[in-house]
């Protein structure tokens, strides 16, 4: 066995443990916990294509892998999430099952990703790891902002965020990658603007930053929409 070859896929796995641990926490209510393992998914999940760029190794077992783990880390994780956040804020009725329908978009989702021709520069339908950060900063934001939370624990904007945002997965919508150094200058300075926005909105309002970091995200990807594809 290659131990280079496999490097990648052991950070992989790494993503996926966290995704696991991400789930037991939800379960326990320990939601700052979660928060641990959702930086730590994302790190594996940005460490292990570096791994393969630098290490100059791809598999079609490497990229099944990713998919497999990004649907546990940023499909079933931020699903389950929300659904034992709103279940432990009572939320009237059944309302509290509607974030798990963001599981089953995420999955068609990577299942999409991995079936298609992929553009550097752009992603067809919103990531699956943009929309999770935004799921793991919700159970936060009440504690920051009170008036945020009787928003965001109402059963109109549980239906909408769950629904919404999994159609977002699927869509035919193209929303820029986060590559600075690509070509396209446009591109360029609208990442740059993303990242100089989203570092002001997390020092300045914590989690509920990171929330509006994916509008900010949709709202300049959707608003080039025709400018720069």
């Amino acid at each position: 066995m290659d131990i280079k070859k496999q490097i990648p896929n052991l950070l992989t796995l790494c993503n996926l443990f966290c995704g696991l641990n991400i789930i037991i926490a939800a379960a326990i209510q320990d939601f700052n916990c979660v928060i641990y393992w959702a930086a730590a998914a994302l790190l594996f999940d940005f460490l292990d294509g570096t791994a393969a760029r630098i290490l100059k190794v791809t598999s079609s077992l490497g990229k099944e892998l990713d998919s497999l783990a990004d649907a546990v880390s940023f499909g079933a994780a931020p699903a389950l999430v929300l659904y034992y956040f709103w279940k432990s804020e009572q939320v009237d009725g059944v309302i509290h099952f509607s974030p798990l329908i963001i599981a089953v978009f995420a999955a068609y989702r990577l299942a999409k990703f991995n079936s298609t021709t992929q553009n550097n520069n752009y992603f067809t339908g919103l990531p699956t790891p943009a929309l999770s950060l935004a799921c793991f900063a919700i159970p936060q934001i009440g504690d920051d902002f009170e008036w945020v939370s009787s928003i965001i624990n109402h059963p109109l904007f549980i239906v909408i965020f769950s629904f919404l945002g999994g159609l977002l997965l699927v869509s035919n919508f193209k929303l820029f990658s986060l590559k600075i150094g690509s070509s396209h200058r446009t591109l360029n300075i609208l990442r740059i603007i993303l990242v100089i926005s989203a570092v002001m909105l997390i020092v300045w309002l914590h989690f509920f930053g990171v929330f509006l970091c994916l509008l900010v995200y949709l709202g300049l990807s959707l608003t080039f929409q025709n400018k720069i594809y």
